[in-house]
């Protein structure tokens, strides 16, 4: 609609600038006339002056209402949709920033909370590894204890024997048991005193 608008106005201002060319002859000055004779655009009657002015206000006032302010809103549009568009892309940049600042903080957490972590199970397993560790001094001294207990056993056990015998080649007789008790405990005893096992 506006552009048979536009084309009508085009086409009056070009019949009316048809008309003044018309009267005036259409063509080119002779060589012989002088600028004041020759035909010119604005060379012409009052008449061709006012369809002119007519023509232009004509054209001025389709133009103003078919295409000026479409074109304008359409400008205006364009701009007020750029903004937005700005508008929207500072507000995207700003929840990036934000994004990236809360994705460093989260990563700084994992990182010490990684660390803690770690710190812990290196602790604990220290602990582990000590419990263990006196749990096998403990053992070794509870095995030591132990052939030590029964190297002692030994010892006194052929100690007595010993004794039996030494009592039995001395005194030239065979002691009973309760002989044998007898003189193993007085040399134990003996042993104990001296300062022995």
């Amino acid at each position: 609609m506006a552009k048979i608008v536009l084309l009508c106005a085009m086409v009056l201002l070009l019949a009316s600038c048809g008309v003044a060319w018309a009267e005036h002859g259409g063509a080119p000055a002779a060589e012989g006339q002088g600028e004041e004779g020759a035909p010119g655009l604005f060379n012409g009657t009052f008449a061709d002056s006012l369809w002119t002015v007519v023509a232009f206000g004509f054209l001025f006032l389709v133009l103003s209402k078919v295409a000026w302010k479409p074109l304008l809103n359409g400008l205006n549009a364009r701009q007020s949709h750029i903004e937005n568009q700005l508008k929207s892309a500072e507000d995207s940049r700003q929840r990036a920033e934000h994004m990236l600042t809360d994705y460093k903080e989260q990563g700084h957490t994992l990182v010490h909370q990684a660390t803690q972590e770690a710190q812990r199970h290196r602790q604990q397993s220290l602990e582990e590894t000590r419990e263990e560790v006196l749990a096998l001094r403990k053992r070794a001294h509870e095995e030591i204890e132990s052939a030590r207990a029964a190297a002692i056993e030994d010892l006194w056990q052929q100690t007595g024997d010993l004794v039996l015998r030494v009592g039995s080649q001395v005194l030239g007789r065979t002691l009973t048991a309760k002989d044998n008790e007898r003189l193993i405990d007085e040399a134990l005893s003996q042993v104990r005193k001296n300062g022995g096992l």
